[in-house]
């Protein structure tokens, strides 16, 4: 299992993001097709220096325009993007550039609610894994979407207006979201049937949960599937989440990291102070930049909880989570089964 911290990654985003914008529009307006036979490729050396990189992106570029069928409807913006995500990639697979949009999104997700329907959505694949459209996985009870009577496998067709077939779930989810009050006016596809009705929905405040169940799975042992995300109530989630199972009876916990794709590591460093004794390391983070480096982060719980532990994770177990995961291994704390972690 490969465990590491990815504390840095709201740094790393708010710096791209700053020079994302600048370089998005120094490129557009450094590139000019017609000075585009005066441009000369200078990669060949060993030695690259930025001022090299620059000259041979522009070429590219000009290279595309003059002769792609579609080098006259260029994204700028999409192109950038795309080419600092493949910079990220070659250096590190984990690391991702979001742009101004998707980190709003991004700081969304690591909140305890947003404003939308209240359900959770799927893709729906074809055989060559493309997707082709978006369902229904389940509805928040008293949720928006649940009052008006969505169900599990209702297909997406559009949102006001606008087809949603062959959009990515990130798109479909954003159309569902909106301002609280503002309606969302969705035509679905019924599961089963395949009747296709328009059903009007108000968007209204969503409680986004870290912990979406708890419960006892035998007598004497409690699980609580923690697969939300850290956000701003993980913690006070845990501790209500096992005062509930120890008061009917739980002496052993199945802790289900499965699928949790992380979020804060303030959040993740409490969790595992529960179990971890004073002094024990928890996450250490080092970097590059100003006050990068840090002393080892360290459990201070003086009567740690001594309930035995398992913890379940998989290939989207990721950052935050890997660091609850990881810091329970190292002290021999919890069993960890599943699969090889995201990381």
């Amino acid at each position: 299992m490969k465990l590491r911290s990815t504390f840095f990654g709201s740094l790393l985003l708010t710096i791209l993001l700053v020079s994302g914008t600048f370089a998005q529009n120094e490129t557009a307006s450094k590139v000019n097709p017609k000075t585009s036979n005066d441009i000369k490729t200078t990669l060949a050396g060993k030695a690259v220096r930025v001022e090299n990189i620059e000259q041979g992106v522009a070429e590219a570029l000009t290279l595309i325009e003059d002769n792609h069928v579609n080098g006259k409807k260029l994204d700028y913006n999409e192109l950038f993007k795309t080419a600092i995500d493949t910079m990220l990639h070659t250096l590190d697979p984990h690391s991702n550039y979001f742009d101004a949009k998707e980190f709003d999104q991004f700081r969304t997700d690591q909140n305890s609610q947003y404003f939308g329907i209240g359900a959770t959505i799927g893709d729906l694949s074809d055989a060559d894994g493309k997707v082709i459209a978006t369902y229904i996985k389940a509805t928040f009870d008293g949720a928006p979407a649940n009052r008006a009577g969505l169900l599990y496998g209702d297909k997406i067709v559009d949102v006001n207006g606008v087809s949603m077939l062959g959009k990515s779930l990130i798109e479909v989810r954003n159309f569902l979201r909106g301002p609280r009050g503002t309606p969302a006016k969705i035509t679905v596809e019924r599961y089963g049937s395949g009747k296709r009705e328009m059903v009007e929905i108000i968007r209204d405040a969503v409680s986004q949960p870290s912990i979406p169940e708890v419960y006892m799975i035998r007598p004497g042992v409690g699980y609580i599937a923690m697969k939300g995300g850290f956000n701003q109530t993980t913690y006070a989630e845990f501790i209500q989440a096992m005062r509930e199972l120890k008061a009917q009876g739980m002496k052993q916990l199945v802790l289900d990291l499965r699928d949790n794709g992380g979020g804060l590591v303030s959040q993740a460093y409490r969790v595992a102070n529960t179990f971890l004794s004073a002094g024990q390391t928890i996450f250490t983070q080092k970097g590059r930049i100003d006050g990068a480096n840090a002393p080892p982060y360290r459990a201070d719980n003086k009567t740690p909880d001594e309930t035995p532990v398992v913890v379940l994770v998989n290939r989207n177990t990721a950052s935050a989570s890997e660091i609850l995961a990881g810091a329970l291994q190292d002290h021999d704390r919890a069993l960890i089964v599943g699969e090889n972690t995201f990381g």
